[in-house]
């Protein structure tokens, strides 16, 4: 409590409203000019109580000051912080929506369904193996998926897709009798939007890994060319990943179909029926999505589910750039599946590039 004696010229007559106004530094309309405002009243007035204070009470003062201002910071950081990491996470989701529209919007295009049909010959008597016990050629029928990495045509795929026969048991019996090869029936492409299928020729095998390119003629078509991650750099761990391709083949598009239109085609031949399917303009690509699980120098490890069929389907970061081709599922368990670096890829087709330029 402070007391101020008033000087003896002090005018002590005041009204009470009005020395409330002189004490608040409020200037009535005729002193407006004259007394000092609010603000520098009240500064003042802490100027007066810290100068006439205690050096204790200033210590303490200052001291609950700073660990107030302090808590504050540190508060409004924290929630910062916050805020921080949630618009990360939904600017992620938000790359990762807009990648996955991006790629099945502008690459589906160029991702094809892979028919073929193959039996084995015996060229010395011109003959076909016989299926045992039945009397008739044995064919070979499946599945698979390629995609388009350049615009003369080349499609990049699985070595199993291109010579399915590779891992057969026939194999060693082919290999003792020189004689005896595979040869298609019927070996192409389907592409989503073109009914006509395209004719498929093997250009080049890998022989280290399950890769193969092949290449068919556009017929000036317009097909989509999928961007290949050419940078080297290491897919990380944890990244998320998305795969194109034909997992389960035709029974992946019949379940995808009006029952009705599978109902008149279910009972055409495998050969005939995926030329009807391609009439009725139902091959597309399923899309399915997850994270990269590890990363090995001749493998890529991933969740995004898949099954036979799917095999050669190119798989895409968070970029949208293919990092890979799928070749294999891990038997009974749906959480790892396997794909091989585009780098093998791309090593057929600079091989390919080198042999055109010396022609």
């Amino acid at each position: 409590m402070r007391f101020r004696i008033k000087s003896d010229d002090a005018d002590v007559c005041k009204p009470w409203t009005q020395i409330i106004e002189d004490s608040l530094g409020i200037a009535s309309v005729s002193q407006r000019g004259k007394i000092t405002t609010a603000t520098t009243f009240f500064k003042q007035l802490l100027w007066e109580a810290f100068t006439q204070t205690s050096h204790t009470f200033k210590i303490t003062a200052f001291l609950c000051l700073f660990f107030a201002i302090s808590g504050l910071i540190s508060y409004f950081y924290v929630q910062y912080v916050r805020l921080t990491k949630t618009a990360e996470k939904v600017r992620l989701l938000e790359i990762e929506r807009s990648v996955a529209e991006h790629i099945i919007k502008t690459y589906s295009g160029g991702v094809c369904l892979i028919q073929g049909a193959f039996y084995f010959l015996d060229e010395e008597t011109g003959e076909p193996l016989m299926m045992m016990g039945k009397g008739q050629r044995g064919i070979h029928e499946y599945t698979g998926t390629g995609f388009m990495v350049s615009v003369d045509g080349l499609i990049l795929t699985n070595r199993h897709i291109a010579e399915p026969w590779w891992e057969m048991e026939m194999s060693p019996y082919i290999y003792r009798e020189p004689t005896i090869q595979p040869k298609f029936e019927v070996f192409r492409a389907f592409f989503p939007g073109i009914k006509e299928p395209f004719s498929l020729k093997v250009e080049k095998i890998s022989q280290e890994v399950d890769v193969a390119l092949l290449r068919i003629d556009t017929r000036g078509a317009k097909i989509p060319v999928l961007e290949l991650d050419v940078t080297g750099k290491v897919a990380i761990a944890g990244e998320p990943m998305m795969l194109l391709g034909y997992p389960a083949g035709v029974n992946a598009i019949f379940a995808k179909t009006d029952p009705a239109i599978v109902k008149q085609l279910f009972s055409l031949p495998f050969i005939e029926l995926v030329q009807e399917i391609s009439n009725w303009g139902l091959i597309r690509p399923l899309s399915t999505q997850g994270h990269l699980s590890d990363i090995m120098y001749n493998r890529i490890v991933y969740d995004a589910q898949t099954t036979a069929g799917g095999s050669g389907g190119p798989i895409f970061n968070n970029k949208g750039k293919v990092i890979g081709i799928n070749y294999g599922i891990f038997p009974g368990f749906r959480g790892s599946n396997f794909g091989v670096p585009i780098s093998y890829g791309l090593e057929l087709i600079k091989t390919m590039s080198m042999k055109k330029k010396d022609k």
